[in-house]
């Protein structure tokens, strides 16, 4: 892992200064080194035949490539081989592969640090900006008279009002503190009593929540994100090597 720098720096170093200056200069340089510290990385492993030819099926129907013709079109137009198209399409199966290889065993304590944004939630929402009007859709919603999904479409003045007043699942997270607090410890299915969150009296109800778990679908994922992190650390680092002025 730590030995993959030196290779990088040195086959891109060959391609001289101005060429590496054109790279920087074309937003490109960036793209460059990340490729090539993932080939330098995976260029040990082999995925399976089948994965590969499952990679290529998949590529020739989201390019539309109905028969052998057209992918040969398809190649000869980008001035690819049959063996560089399966070499790109290798590249994904070889870093789930290495991904877990080297952060399989730290992907729990990733998942663990990171539990709060991976759970999600569902809930119903409405927003107006009179104290008055919001406690009267909110003893609708108590009482039964309304359904949430009807007064959001007729009153909510936030975007939820396209949406029929309905958030989600998504990530707690991404809502504002006050609300994410209060959803945090609702019970779904009770309306609480309407909030004033900055300019706005917000009525809501948490549906569900989605809890998340540490399985293989979701240890391959945070090993996937720690991969991406050591990239994104050995991108930079190279780069910066790279653009160094010689003396």
């Amino acid at each position: 892992m730590d030995d993959l720098q030196p290779a990088v720096q040195a086959s891109l170093a060959a391609l001289g200064a101005d060429t590496l200056d054109l790279l920087r200069r074309s937003d490109l340089l960036h793209s460059l080194v990340r490729r090539q510290l993932m080939e330098q990385a995976t260029a040990e492993l082999t995925p399976p035949d089948e994965l590969v030819k499952k990679a290529l099926i998949n590529h020739c129907r989201q390019e539309q490539l109905q028969d052998e013709a057209a992918l040969n079109n398809w190649l000869e137009e980008r001035h690819l081989s049959r063996e560089e198209l399966l070499h790109q399409l290798s590249l994904p199966l070889k870093l789930s592969k290495l991904s877990l290889d080297w952060f399989g065993l730290q992907a729990e304590a990733r998942f663990l640090q990171r539990k709060e944004a991976l759970d999600q939630a569902t809930y119903s929402l409405l927003r107006v900006k009179d104290s008055g009007m919001a406690h009267e859709l909110y003893l609708q919603l108590e009482a039964g008279e309304a359904s949430f999904e009807s007064l959001a479409k007729d009153h909510s003045e936030g975007p939820e009002k396209s949406s029929s007043g309905r958030v989600g699942p998504a990530s707690l997270m991404r809502a504002h503190p006050l609300l994410r607090t209060v959803l945090r410890t609702a019970t779904p299915g009770v309306v609480l009593e309407p909030m004033l969150i900055e300019q706005w009296w917000v009525v809501t109800r948490l549906e569900e929540r989605h809890e998340a778990s540490f399985d293989e679908t979701m240890r391959q994922r945070m090993a996937a994100e720690l991969l991406q992190n050591w990239l994104q650390i050995e991108t930079k680092s190279v780069m910066t090597t790279l653009l160094i002025p010689q003396e």
